[in-house]
């Protein structure tokens, strides 16, 4: 018992690490030099998500426009035949039905991120290890 506690005791000082030595050390995650572009801060990294989901919820709400508008052609040019009509119906309410799905998304999006995040759409900056 005692051999074992002779030759487990000094492996157990090179097996655990000592955190001390890694306290001062400043990792950076950019690189620098002529690599120096590829480095996206986080705040343009946000500003690029805010913009894409932006331009998604844009993109399909005007999307739903032109689908109710293409509703409202169908409507007029069906000259009254009950099926015509009855397409062109279809068609605006499920523009109409896109559109309210398409806003509230944007809300509850909106919503979740000012949950666990604090933040809007309008204001999102992602965290960074260090400092710039």
């Amino acid at each position: 018992m005692k051999k074992l506690l002779f030759l487990l005791f000094p492996l157990t000082y090179f097996i655990m690490p000592s955190s001390a030595f890694a306290a001062n050390i400043n990792i950076p995650t950019c690189p620098g030099g002529n690599f120096s572009a590829l480095c996206l801060g986080a705040t343009q990294l946000g500003s690029v998500i805010v913009n894409a989901i932006n331009l998604i919820f844009v993109v399909a709400a005007l999307l739903a426009l032109v689908f109710l508008i293409i509703g409202g052609v169908k409507w007029l040019t069906s000259q009254g035949e009950k099926e015509g009509v009855n397409k062109a119906r279809e068609t605006i309410v499920a523009a109409i039905v896109g559109l309210v799905i398409i806003f509230l998304s944007y809300l509850i999006v909106n919503f979740v991120l000012n949950l666990f995040v604090g933040a809007t759409l309008f204001n999102l900056s992602l965290p960074t290890l260090i400092s710039h």
